[in-house]
Order: C-alpha cells, then structure tokens, then sequence
C-alpha cells in the first residue's frame, strides 16, 4: 500500500476508480486494504464491472493473471462514523457497447454498469456533515442539492467544476503557483497534466491553499505510480467545528 504515506494525515479520503478483485491492482479490495493500513472507516460503491481485463497499460501490470471478481467503483475513507449512505447511478450506455468508442478505451473496457455519485453523512464536533465521491455524475443535481439540505459538504472527484455550482458548493481550487500547479490529468511522476480534471467542493471555509499533488511515491530514490490522475486537498472548517479538518480528494486506478 504505497499510497497510504500520501495519504497518513487525512481526515477524510474521496476516491474514484477503486478495484475489487482486478488483476491489474494485484486482485486486492484496494479501499478495505487501504482503510486497514490508515485506521479508518470506508464506504465502496460499485460503478462497474468489468468484462474485459482494461487498457493496454492495465493489462501489462496484471502480469498475466486474470480478475478474480472484475468490480470497480468509488469510496471514501474517514476517521467518524459513516450513516445514511446513498448511490445516485446513470444508467449503462455506451460503456456496455461492442464497439470501439471513446468512453470504453476503444473497445478495450466493456463494462456493466453507470457513472454515478456516492453520498454519506459523518458528525465532526457534533454537527453533521455531508461527504460524497462523485465521478462524471450526469443528472442528478436536485438531488444531491436535497441530500445535502443545511449540512456543511465536502464533494469530490474525477467531476467538472460546474458541478459545484449545479450544487450549490464552492469550486475549492487555489491560484497558488499559477493555474498549471493544480492541474491534475493525465498525471504522472513527471507532470500534473493538462487541464483541472478533478475537483474538490465544499461549503465550507478553506484554510490556506489546496494542493495539487502527483500520484507517485519516491522510495529508495526510484519512484512508483499510484494512479494516472493528481491528489487534490485542503484543510476546511465550518461555522460550529471547533477545529479544521484535512480532506484529501484523489482519482487512482493503478497500483494503489
């Protein structure tokens, strides 16, 4: 679990693009093996299942070996209590098609299942709050507007900007370092990438600057990639918390 020293400090971890059981990620349940390692409570949603083995690159680190169970899907990771867990989900679309398109890898990811949004409901010093991984979630912004109701949020992922808007939440995003310092895809050891892919978003009162971080963890000087988008967080308190906490948002798919 190379990603866990990337991860250590966070009150809250929002994931997308988290396996059970793909060879690609050595058949592992990668959030329970994760909340393990850190302590903390988690909550998986299934999105897909897989039908084929993925992409090119996917492929080459499964070394051979076949899925066990082929699930993928999205998750978030706290320190509190989880309650009032609840999925919005699209339907299945092209992902499930036979033919080569741009949202299947070129035919190369043939999935059951829709993009969706996973929500739940934490208590930080006694008050409520609402705490979601959302990944190119269409629709359902009515919905996550009345789940969310008077709480203090923290929604994030591999989603637009727009959608913080669409729901009523603050795009928490800094200008420290110039725009390209919080661009997070296609990430790698060597670059954030090409345009902000990922966001965090919040009602909450942002403390200092969000960071952008590469996905790599550096041991023995050699460096290893843990998934193909940037980790994005912040540090927020609300109106009635007696302390800020550190929320981390991330997109991995690889070798977590």
């Amino acid at each position: 679990m190379k990603s866990v020293n990337l991860l250590k400090d966070a009150d809250v971890i929002i994931l997308n693009e988290m396996d059970i059981g793909m060879a690609r990620s050595d058949n592992q349940h990668t959030t329970r093996l994760m909340a393990y390692f850190l302590g903390m409570n988690y909550a998986w949603g299934l999105e897909f299942v897989e039908l084929t083995p993925g992409t090119d690159e996917d492929r080459y680190n499964a070394n051979g070996l076949e899925d066990f169970h082929g699930l993928h899907g999205n998750a978030f990771l706290t320190k509190c209590t989880i309650s009032e867990p609840v999925i919005f989900r699209n339907q299945t679309g092209q992902y499930f098609s036979s033919e080569a398109t741009n949202v299947n890898a070129g035919g190369k990811e043939k999935r059951l299942g829709g993009r969706m949004g996973m929500f739940g409901s934490i208590t930080v010093d006694g008050k409520e709050t609402v705490i979601g991984s959302v990944h190119k979630l269409d629709g359902f912004r009515q919905e996550v507007l009345e789940y969310i109701g008077q709480r203090d949020a923290i929604i994030a992922g591999d989603q637009g900007a727009s959608f913080c808007k669409d729901v009523d939440l603050a795009n928490i995003v800094s200008e420290d370092g110039g725009e390209e310092m919080h661009y997070t895809w296609p990430a790698s050891c060597n670059s954030l990438g090409h345009h902000r892919g990922d966001n965090i978003c919040s009602n909450m009162k942002m403390v200092g600057e969000e960071v952008t971080t590469m996905p790599c963890v550096t041991e023995y000087g050699f460096s290893t990639k843990i998934g193909d988008h940037a980790l994005t967080s912040a540090v927020l308190t609300g109106d009635g918390h007696d302390g800020p906490f550190f929320a981390l948002g991330s997109s991995a798919k690889d070798k977590v």
